[in-house]
């Protein structure tokens, strides 16, 4: 599974990176652009499908509060 995504907080990333490992999940490649006041952030996810599932769920909370918090 491939995610794309921005942000606004680098802290964030840090917060994606733990949560890949507590769910079991893995990166194959991880790849963090920074473009003014914002993170562009790609990544290359193994895992189970649920497990997967979960994430792309947490992400998705994570990068909308992100959102929520940088305006």
């Amino acid at each position: 599974m491939t995610l794309d995504f921005t942000l606004h907080d680098w802290r964030v990333m840090e917060r994606v990176v733990g949560l890949i490992g507590r769910l079991g999940c893995a990166y194959t490649r991880l790849d963090v652009r920074a473009a003014h006041d914002r993170y562009h952030a790609s990544l290359d996810l193994v895992g189970a499908p649920d497990a997967l599932r979960r994430l792309n769920a947490q992400l998705t909370r994570l990068c909308n509060d992100d959102k929520e918090m940088s305006r």
